[in-house]
This record gives structure tokens, C-alpha cells and sequence, in this order.
């Protein structure tokens, strides 16, 4: 009885070990499944990622133009190669003008069993990477290539970039790119990628836009009064302002929008004036120039700059401040020029100054994409 008990005992025990050991074989088994579902996961977004680079670009990119916002796009069941077991699957979904979503799942596959690992990121497809971009100069001869003059009061947190020469006594936190003749820190642009600046004659006036998918008009205005205090949410909710001509903001102005001058200037008397538009719009689109006419005079613009002419001031006025956080971009061809006596402040804005409605003849080429968050 003693040995049966015994040889039962042992049974017992080899059994357990068997047991743990098929346990531990098939844990380890699946632990590797799921590091290998996680890795198709991440090839996946890092697919997504790839065509949002590309977007308008059919050979790079597969996707169809998505609705802005709500637009989905997916692959399931997506091989890697033969030499890669197990499939992923890829949805891309438009979240707002700039903003997407890219969810990847990894899928792998074993006898007894499939593990699947989803992983998504929140990512924005950035345009427009300078903070003082002059960009239509490549259509010129050489001998007519505008330059870019900053002033000794000119302030730039970012990278410059023209077509043509540049005399720059800014102080620049970043690089200064020019063709032509180079001086300098200077540097030569061959090679730079770069979101064609839009001429007043192809860029966005924005008389019709679409927010979250709808179209909208945009309100005429003569005069600065005729803005409101906050955007009619049903008729206009972005904000956009156009003026047929000069608009003048004479001071403590604070708009919530974009100003359109179309044809026109800018003109700022008085300080506390202030422009911050809706994301994914322009602040400003002024055809000609943002021109200074009292002294102390200042704006403060949240957003996205373009103007087809100069910093100016139309007297000898002193103590005159321009702010722009976003980006500012020069549409015009002949030679571009910041005022000496006017204080100029850029500071770029990744999220500023991505703006592909500024375009009206096709959207504009991403120059990069950003992942904002991660989930698993």
C-alpha cells in the first residue's frame, strides 16, 4: 500500500510539472504574440502617419480626400510581407481641418489562438514651417528676385525663408534660408522643403468657407464697428470679416475672427488692438500693406499673417508694435521690407499657422505631421 501510495504521489507531481510546464510554454508563447501584435499595431499608424505626410500626393498616398470633420478611411487585414506573420488593420479618421486620428491594430496568429493589440494616435498635419516665408520669387528672373530686409527692431522666434537675397539685422532665434547672393548666417535654401506662399491673385479671400463640414458666407464690413463681440454661431461661427477695400482698427479693437481686406490695407491707430481667429483659419489676409498711421499704435495677432505688401507706416510716427504669433507670410513679388521704427515681433506657431484653406488653387502639400498623444 505504501509503494502504491507512493507511485500515486509521484503521478500526481509529474503531472503538475507537465501541466505548469505545457502552462508556462503556451504563456510564453502568447507574451511573444502580443509583442508581435503590438509591433504590427505600431506599423500600422506608422502607415497612417506615412500617408497624412502625403496627403494630395496619389502615388504615396491611397486615401481618398476625407470630409473634414468625420471622414474615415480603413484597410483591414493588411500583410507586411511573407517574411512577417500576422495581418494589421488601419482606420484614418478626419477630426477637424488639421487634425486626424490614426487607430492601428496588430493581429498575430497562433494554433491556438489570434491576440490583437490596437493602438491610436492623435496626430496634426502641419503646413506653412517658417516664421517669415517670401516664397513667389521662383517664377522671377534672377535679376528681379525680391529680398527680404529686416530691421534692427525685428524680432523672430523661428526659421526665415526667401526665394531671393536677404539683408537681414533681425534678431532671429533659428535659421535664416535665401537664394541669390548669400551673406552672412545665411543659408542656402537647395534642398528645403517649403509650402508655396499663395500671391493675392490665388490666395483664400474667404467670401464662402466650410466649418465642420458646412459651408458659410462670410459678413461684409466697411468699417471695424460692424464686427460684433463674438461670432454669430449661426450664420457666420468662424468669425471671417471682409472688407472690400482699407479697413481700419482704431484702437482697443478686439476681434474674434479673421479680417479679409481685400483689395486693401490694414491700417492700426491706437493700442490694445487684437485679432484671434477660429483654429484652422488666417487672422489676416490683407491684398497690400499693414500700415502704422499714429504714433504708439499696436496689434496683437493670434494667428496666421499674410499680406501682399509691407510693414509701413503712412507718417513719422514712433513707439508702433506689430505681434504676430502664428507665422508671417509675403505674398507679394517685389522687394519686401519690415519699417525700421516699427517694432516687430514674430513668433512661429506650429498649430497657428497651419492653415490649407489659405490656398484656393489645391491644398498645399503637408511639410510634416505631429503626433500629439498616444493610447493603447
Amino acid at each position: 500500500m505504501m509503494v502504491t501510495a507512493v507511485v500515486a504521489v509521484a503521478s500526481v507531481l509529474g503531472l503538475a510539472i507537465l501541466s505548469s510546464s505545457t502552462l508556462q510554454s503556451e504563456a510564453s508563447g502568447n507574451q511573444d504574440l502580443g509583442v508581435h501584435a503590438d509591433g504590427m499595431a505600431e506599423s500600422a499608424v506608422a502607415v497612417g502617419l506615412y500617408y497624412l505626410q502625403n496627403l494630395n500626393d496619389s502615388t504615396k498616398c491611397p486615401m481618398p480626400a476625407l470630409a473634414n470633420p468625420g471622414g474615415t478611411y480603413t484597410r483591414t487585414g493588411q500583410s507586411l510581407g511573407s517574411g512577417v506573420p500576422g495581418t494589421y488593420d488601419l482606420t484614418v479618421k478626419r477630426l477637424s481641418d488639421t487634425r486626424y486620428s490614426v487607430t492601428g491594430t496588430g493581429n498575430a496568429t497562433a494554433p491556438w489562438g489570434t491576440i490583437s493589440r490596437t493602438l491610436t494616435a492623435t496626430v496634426d498635419v502641419n503646413y506653412f514651417p517658417y516664421a517669415l516665408c517670401a516664397t513667389n520669387a521662383s517664377t522671377l528672373l534672377t535679376s528681379t528676385l525680391p529680398a527680404v530686409t529686416s530691421s534692427g527692431g525685428t524680432t523672430i522666434l523661428g526659421d526665415v525663408y526667401s526665394n531671393g537675397p536677404i539683408t537681414c539685422n533681425a534678431t532671429v532665434t533659428g535659421n535664416v534660408y535665401g537664394g541669390g547672393l548669400l551673406t552672412g548666417l545665411v543659408k542656402s535654401i537647395t534642398g528645403l522643403l517649403f509650402t508655396l506662399v499663395p500671391t493675392t491673385s490665388n490666395v483664400n479671400h474667404y467670401a464662402t468657407y466650410y466649418y465642420n463640414g458646412v459651408k458659410y458666407n462670410a459678413q461684409a464690413i466697411t468699417l471695424v464697428t460692424d464686427i460684433p463681440a463674438t461670432p454669430n454661431v449661426t450664420t457666420n461661427p468662424a468669425g471671417v470679416y471682409v472688407c472690400s477695400g482699407t479697413l481700419d482698427l482704431t484702437g482697443n479693437n478686439k476681434i474674434n475672427g479673421t479680417i479679409v481686406t481685400s483689395g486693401g490695407a490694414l491700417r492700426i491707430s491706437g493700442t490694445g488692438n487684437s485679432i484671434t481667429p477660429a483654429r484652422g483659419f488666417p487672422a489676416v489676409v490683407a491684398d497690400t500693406d499693414i500700415v502704422f498711421k499714429a504714433t504708439g499704435s499696436t496689434v496683437d495677432i493670434q494667428g496666421l499673417t499674410f499680406m501682399g505688401g509691407k510693414v509701413t507706416r503712412s507718417g513719422a510716427y514712433t513707439g508702433c508694435k506689430l505681434t504676430v504669433t502664428g507665422a508671417l507670410l509675403y505674398g507679394g513679388t517685389s522687394t519686401i521690407s519690415l519699417d525700421s521704427t516699427v517694432a516687430v515681433s514674430v513668433k512661429y506657431d506650429r498649430s497657428k499657422a497651419s492653415v490649407p484653406s489659405l490656398v484656393t488653387s489645391g491644398t498645399p502639400q503637408p511639410t510634416s505631421v505631429s503626433v500629439v498623444s498616444w493610447k493603447n
